[in-house]
């Protein structure tokens, strides 16, 4: 049988990968509107590829979650508990980066301010992410690649929040993601 750990490290790897190659095409997908040098193949392509690997990525959030969790106990570490906080928030990012592109299309590139607002969601997400992977690289090496920048946030202490402030904040968190699906008016596709 494989090791809860083992799993986590692959399933890691495969959310980093397809998370970078998300950023990577986001980012040329902007550069691509504002400077109309590759074509729209190339655009529709890159818009693509960006759609699918957020996607892949936005499945993998909750195995790598769910592997680390099993591979250590969180009710005994501090840092644990932080790394399940950005989880969540990490999953959230990347759904609003699915839900987003998937609302406005591949023609929200026509539009710069939606470009913009969509690569700052995917840039957050994936900033999160690498949080995380901070954390775990403390956790198991005692050091991170994050360290070399200077302001890179330090996990060591977790907010102490009762049974009953994190039922209500989940409940809230439930609430706002219901709004967003049912109640809020659907967005319109953009014409170029």
């Amino acid at each position: 049988m494989v090791a809860a750990a083992t799993l986590h490290a692959f399933s890691t790897e495969m959310l980093v990968g397809s998370m970078t190659f998300s950023v990577i095409a986001t980012v040329l997908c902007l550069g691509e509107s504002m400077l109309e040098k590759l074509g729209e193949k190339a655009q529709r392509g890159l818009d693509q590829s960006a759609y699918y690997a957020a996607i892949f990525s936005l499945c993998c959030i909750p195995v790598v979650a769910l592997t680390g969790t099993a591979s250590g106990d969180a009710s005994a570490s501090p840092v644990l508990v932080n790394k399940m906080l950005l989880s969540g928030l990490c999953l959230g990012l990347w759904i609003g980066v699915v839900h987003g592109r998937r609302t406005w299309g591949p023609e929200m590139w026509s539009n710069r301010k939606m470009g913009f607002v969509h690569t700052g969601f995917v840039c957050a997400g994936y900033t999160t992410a690498a949080m995380l992977g901070s954390i775990g690289s403390v956790m198991t090496r005692g050091e991170t690649v994050g360290d070399l920048f200077g302001i890179w946030p330090h996990f060591d202490n977790a907010p102490s929040i009762s049974f009953g402030m994190s039922m209500v904040l989940a409940l809230l968190s439930l609430s706002a993601l219901l709004v967003v699906i049912f109640v809020q008016p659907k967005g319109e596709t953009v014409e170029s």
